[in-house]
This record gives C-alpha cells, sequence and structure tokens, in this order.
C-alpha cells in the first residue's frame, strides 16, 4: 500500500502544474500544501470511483481541513461517501431493533440497537455537513439545500426529535426552491408536516398555509411539464397522495368549507388561493354536488383557465340543465386546447347537449366536427348513427314504406363506420324487405333522396 501511494504521490507530482490550470480548481498556494492535495484528490477520487468509500475519507477529511474551497467536488463525493456507510450503518440498525424483539439478553441486545442508532445518526449528521460546506464555498443554496433536506428527511423522519428541525429545513428550502423543487421533496415535505401536526406542533392555519406552498409548486411544475409536452402523471399521483395526506390531519368535510371558508369566498372571491384551496377541499371532501362548489369552480376557471376544468363545469351545467352555459364552458374548452382527440371529445358533449336540446342538425353538426378532429373517434358515429335510428316517427310521411325506412339504412352506414355490430343488426332488422322493394318499383343498390331534417342520400338495402 506505502509503495502505491508512493506512486501516486511521484505522478502528484508530475501533474501538479497541469492540475493547477485546471479551471473551477483553487488549489493551495504553498507547493507543498499544493502537491499534498494534489495527492489526496487523486487518492479519494479514484477510491469513490471504485466504491472504497472507507479510503476515500480520510483523504477528504485532508482536503476539506486543508484546502476547502478546492472544488465542489470533494463535497459532492463526501456526500456520496458518507450517504453510503450512513445506508449502511441504517441497515445494521434496523437489524439490531427487530433483533430486539427475540433476544434473551435485553440489556446486550440494546445496547447494540443504541450503538448503530449513534453510529447511523453520526454518519447521517456529517452527510448533511457536506452539503452545508458546499453552500458555504460554491453556493447555489436552492439546489443543494433541496438536496439536504431530502437526506435530512430519509434519516430522520422517524426521530420526532428532529421534527421541527426538519420542518424548518423544508419551509426555507421551499421558499427559496421555486420550481427546482425536486419532485421526491413533494411528499416528504407534506410527510414532515403530517408528523409536526400529529405532535401538535403546528396548527390547522400553519398546515394549510404550507399545503398551499407545496400545491403552487406541483401546479407550476404542470405547467412546464405541459409545455415540454411531458407527462403529469408522476406528479399528478403525488399531489393526490399529498391530498390525502391533508384529509388525514385535518378534518376538512363539506360542512368545514361552507362554514369556514365561504364568507371568506363572498367576502373576496379573487383571493385566488383560497378559490384553489376550496376547490381542492370540496373535490376530495366529494362536495361536487354542491352549488357553491359549482360556484368556486367558475370563479377558479375565469382565473385560471384549463380545459379540463371547462370540461367539468360544462358537465355540471349539463346536469342542472344549464344549456347555455354549458355551451359557453365547452367553446372554452375548445380554445383551450390544440388537441384533436380533446377537441373531439368536447364536439360530442357539445352534440349530446343539442340532442337534449331535440336540435338534431346542430347535433350532428358537432358529431361531424367530432369526426374531422378525430376521425377515429367511434363514438361521433355512433351517436350520428343515433341521431338517425331515432328520427323514424318525426321523419315518416306514411305513404311509401320503403322510403319512411330510409332513416334506418343511414343510422347503419353511421354504425358500420364505428363498428358497431349490434347497431348495425338492430338497425337492419328495420329496413325494408325484398317484397317492399318490388312493390314500390325499387331496386337493392338505388340511390334515393332522404328528406326530413337528414337531407342526404342513401342507398337502398333490405334486411333478407
Amino acid at each position: 500500500m506505502k509503495k502505491i501511494f508512493g506512486t501516486i504521490a511521484l505522478v502528484s507530482l508530475i501533474m501538479a502544474n497541469a492540475y493547477g490550470q485546471q479551471k473551477g480548481w483553487k488549489w493551495p498556494e504553498d507547493s507543498a500544501t499544493k502537491v499534498k492535495a494534489i495527492e489526496m484528490n487523486v487518492i479519494q477520487s479514484d477510491a469513490i470511483k471504485m466504491g472504497d468509500f472507507k479510503t476515500a475519507i480520510p483523504a477528504l477529511k485532508w482536503l476539506i481541513a486543508n484546502a476547502p474551497d478546492l472544488n465542489k467536488s470533494i463535497y459532492i463525493n463526501g456526500s456520496k461517501a458518507y450517504e453510503s456507510l450512513a445506508k449502511a450503518a441504517q441497515k445494521e440498525e434496523k437489524n439490531a431493533k427487530a433483533a430486539l424483539k427475540s433476544a434473551t439478553d435485553k440489556p446486550a441486545a440494546e445496547a447494540v440497537f443504541a450503538e448503530k442508532s449513534a453510529l447511523r445518526a453520526a454518519y447521517a449528521d456529517t452527510l448533511l455537513s457536506m452539503y452545508d460546506l458546499r453552500i458555504e464555498h460554491f453556493g447555489d443554496k436552492p439546489n443543494v439545500l433541496n438536496r439536504k433536506v431530502f437526506k435530512a428527511y430519509k434519516y430522520y423522519v422517524k426521530d420526532f426529535s428532529k421534527s421541527e428541525w426538519l420542518l424548518e429545513m423544508f419551509d426555507e428550502a421551499f421558499d427559496i426552491g421555486g420550481t427546482k423543487i425536486p419532485d421526491a421533496n413533494l411528499v416528504a415535505y407534506m410527510n414532515v408536516i403530517k408528523v409536526n401536526a400529529k405532535l401538535k406542533k403546528i396548527g390547522e392555519e400553519e398546515i394549510l398555509n404550507r399545503y398551499d406552498k407545496i400545491s403552487e409548486v406541483i401546479d407550476q411544475k404542470i405547467v412546464a411539464n405541459e409545455a415540454k409536452e411531458k407527462s403529469n402523471d408522476s406528479l399528478l399521483k403525488k399531489k393526490n397522495a399529498i391530498d390525502g395526506i391533508l384529509m388525514d390531519i385535518v378534518d376538512i368535510n363539506c360542512e368545514f368549507v361552507e362554514t369556514n371558508m365561504a364568507p371568506k369566498f363572498d367576502e373576496n372571491p379573487n383571493d385566488l388561493k383560497l378559490v384553489k384551496r376550496m376547490f381542492t377541499f370540496m373535490l376530495n371532501g366529494k362536495c361536487t354536488d354542491s352549488p357553491l362548489f359549482l360556484s368556486v369552480s367558475m370563479q377558479l376557471q375565469k382565473m385560471v383557465p384549463d380545459y379540463g376544468l371547462c370540461k367539468m363545469i360544462a358537465s355540471k351545467c349539463v346536469a342542472n340543465k344549464d344549456y347555455s352555459h354549458a355551451h359557453n364552458y365547452y367553446n372554452q374548452a375548445l380554445e383551450l386546447t390544440e388537441d384533436g382527440i380533446k377537441k373531439s371529445e368536447i364536439y360530442v358533449s357539445q352534440g349530446k347537449v343539442y340532442s337534449a336540446q331535440h336540435n338534431k342538425p346542430k347535433a350532428r353538426a358537432m358529431y361531424s366536427h367530432a369526426i374531422a378532429a378525430d376521425p377515429t373517434n367511434k363514438k361521433a358515429y355512433i351517436a350520428i348513427g343515433d341521431l338517425y335510428y331515432h328520427s323514424f316517427k318525426e321523419c315518416k310521411e306514411e305513404q311509401d314504406m320503403v322510403k319512411d325506412r330510409l332513416v334506418f339504412i343511414a343510422a347503419y352506414d353511421q354504425y358500420k363506420k364505428a363498428g358497431a355490430s349490434k347497431k348495425m343488426a338492430s338497425a337492419k332488422e328495420q329496413f325494408p324487405s325484398k317484397e317492399d322493394l318490388f312493390n314500390g318499383d325499387y331496386t337493392v343498390g338505388q340511390t334515393l333522396s332522404l328528406g326530413c331534417w337528414i337531407n342526404k342520400s342513401v342507398v337502398l338495402k333490405t334486411r333478407d
């Protein structure tokens, strides 16, 4: 080993000048210290690469003591080394805890457990100090602090004596982090809030304010992902988990919102934080049938336009038979997306509303728009087919059996485009028979004009 390190020292001497010219490195001015620093840096760097963290640590300690502003890599490597040792110590701590249950010599087992816990804490504390020193010498606090708080969470979330300390760190990280908050810290922060809430160290309003802070970060991340066309599935799962934690620590229900928040909403409906909070609480509390929920949703849409929210509001208006507002919100939703599939869904929904208003031509127009936006939308073809199928009574003239049944052929043609075999079969049963065509002097394959509101040509078919 001495021979190896002697060789390293010799190489270090030769490379000293080259290292000294590296950008971003601040080598000691004293030549002897500089040579030693180069040697120690080679040792720790190579040891880290080989996963030999115990060998790396003495060299890292020397560098931190004698060249603390050498390069941020010594703190990055230091965090790797102490993270590895902390992980191993934590595993030993868990094993010692498990051994306590079946130990015959309890005092001895407890002593082992205490020893392992202390070792884990010592390594974890030193790990955290790597981030503190990195911030002190190289700045970049928003980024580095977020790394630190997650490691602190990992090793101390179950240590209730550290709960307030953890909360303070997360508070600071979220205050200065903005959208750079790592996704992993979102749920972690909420769990730290939960611990402090269960220990009665923070009250309801403090919980809600921090929840708002997390929600704001998530909203910003979602917008950023959408701009980059990245999936938000993972973020939405985290949001659901965070909402679940909130419901566990704060007794939020419909009555809570109506009693405590509705008066504030009436007084200041432009308070976006309040509006978002009410919307989330009522959604999670299953208060969506409340008139207040619709009012809050409409106000939120006014302040922060969103495709999904528009769609939801429109469906609520349809349920209330408020068709005018439904169309208004569906139109807003169309303006908020360029996605053909989403547009097609909205057109189908609008078609259903016009159908409920007994305006079949307008309904068909919406379904046609849906097909134009997304030709694979089978629902739109089926919906047009249904319009035709159920127009028999209003379109029949009772003068010509064959012409009266053209609506069913028109419906069949639409069902066929959607591949709706059961509906095709149902429509075909209503086709005229060969005898009907013979009696009316018609032939299979002949094109006839279907009038009424449908106003299209139909190729004759028979049911037999």
